[in-house]
């Protein structure tokens, strides 16, 4: 087939030819409501995506947040092709593994020795499944908003945001139908950055508790930081109780600072996941800490498993992206900046707009939210949520989509930028984002 015979066909009717044989068009149940307006993708590099239509999107979605340095970074790349040649999975340990591990423990304060599975989800279940077995106790802690993956234990009604309308914070309500109804008997659930709530549980229920797990940003409902001292907080009573402290920096891990956020607030866990950025848009994930917080795995005392962890593809891509960070020490420096340009700008638009914006940001990670009445900078995930103007949000992106532009349509998502997102590039994104929200009124 021609390149000009394939350009003629339209979003819609590749994404009906897609629907035909892939249940609803998607391969994760997330990205189903990611695409209100059509958009199937042919190509990919820095910071764009061409459609089946040939249409250049800027795209501020970025595989939701694993390329740091764009799409089809070369250097990444040639590596991980280097490596198919030489074997990409043996099932055997690789020099590799050293390589990769060492870089890891370099960069990530509370890491010295990790196992690599292929997903945060996976990672995350390892992590607490090796809280359980080392404290003996079964109960876990998590907090309203955070979401780890979709294993039984821990996906509780998170993103969709319904479930803050009633009961209280503290109810877990499972994440999706067909959850086993006491798979989330040993979870409890907190308010985000309450110090009250998490004193109390602790004095409460400490010594039943195992692991204490959480985003140190949480992100994947709007971007809002640790209250002040609160991840102090949840250090001491974790350390006091005999609990694990665990970071899921599935998100934040070498993207909010070098080290994630655990070097950026300068508290450090018992247990990191890491995955994303991690290996530069290939399906890999970490878990990992001090040696004696691994030290039953090293054992073989507790279970972690999986034929694909740890292939050779996937930890030469975790050498080469770790690599590349290593020897780009202003990149973050770099990537601050672009979301500081990037947040002034949006509030600028919206305010020459008279709208109501709510934007929260840590680094490269940035969130915006169309709101309906205003919320005050401090306010938590509940008062957040009931001022979100979730219909004109949509709206919006879908104008930004047909001006060049992608982000989530969910305004929970965050944005991620990348390096490729120059001043110049976001300069051209806020035009078009301005564009777009004039003509969403």
């Amino acid at each position: 087939m021609s390149t000009s015979s394939v350009n003629r066909q339209s979003n819609a009717g590749a994404l009906d030819k897609i629907r035909t044989v892939i249940a609803g068009g998607v391969s994760s149940g997330m990205r189903i409501d990611a695409i209100p307006q059509p958009l199937v993708v042919r190509r990919a590099k820095d910071c764009r995506v061409w459609d089946v239509e040939d249409n250049e999107i800027i795209d501020l979605n970025m595989g939701y947040g694993s390329h740091l340095f764009g799409y089809a970074d070369t250097e990444v790349l040639a590596e991980v092709g280097e490596q198919f040649a030489l074997g990409h999975l043996t099932g055997l340990p690789h020099e590799l593994d050293a390589e990769a591990g060492a870089l890891i423990a370099e960069l990530v304060p509370g890491i010295e020795q990790v196992r690599f599975a292929n997903s945060g989800t996976e990672a995350v279940t390892s992590a607490l499944r090796l809280a359980r077995v080392s404290t003996g106790r079964s109960l876990v802690v998590t907090f309203e908003g955070h979401y780890h993956g979709w294993s039984e234990t821990v996906l509780r009604a998170g993103k969709a945001v319904g479930h803050l309308r009633e009961g209280s914070p503290e109810q877990v309500r499972p994440g999706a139908p067909g959850m086993i109804p006491e798979a989330l008997a040993h979870t409890a659930q907190l308010p985000w950055n309450d110090h009250r709530a998490a004193r109390e549980l602790f004095a409460r229920a400490g010594q039943d508790i195992a692991a204490v797990v959480l985003e140190p940003v949480l992100v994947n409902a709007n971007v809002i930081p640790p209250a002040p001292g609160f991840l102090a907080l949840l250090r001491e009573l974790t350390r006091d109780s005999g609990a694990l402290l665990v970071f899921d920096e599935v998100i934040t891990g070498f993207r909010v600072a070098r080290g994630g956020a655990q070097e950026r607030y300068g508290v450090e866990p018992d247990l990191t996941v890491l995955s994303k950025v991690l290996g530069g848009g290939f399906p890999v994930s970490a878990f990992g800490g001090r040696r004696a917080a691994m030290r039953l795995l090293a054992a073989n005392q507790a279970h972690h498993a999986g034929v694909f962890a740890g292939n050779h593809a996937a930890i030469r891509a975790v050498v080469a992206q770790l690599g590349k960070i290593r020897r780009t020490p202003g990149v973050y420096a770099e990537l601050e900046q672009l979301g500081a340009h990037a947040e002034e700008g949006v509030r600028a638009l919206a305010a020459a707009e008279g709208r109501l914006v709510r934007v929260g940001r840590v680094g490269s990670l940035v969130s915006v939210a169309l709101l309906r009445e205003p919320v005050a900078a401090e306010a938590g995930l509940r008062e957040l949520a009931a001022a979100i103007d979730f219909d004109g949000h949509r709206r919006w992106q879908i104008a930004a989509q047909k001006e060049g532009v992608y982000f989530h349509p969910n305004p929970m998502e965050p944005w991620f930028l990348s390096t490729a997102h120059t001043k110049d590039v976001l300069d051209k994104v806020l035009t078009a984002l301005g564009r777009a929200l004039a003509g969403a009124r």
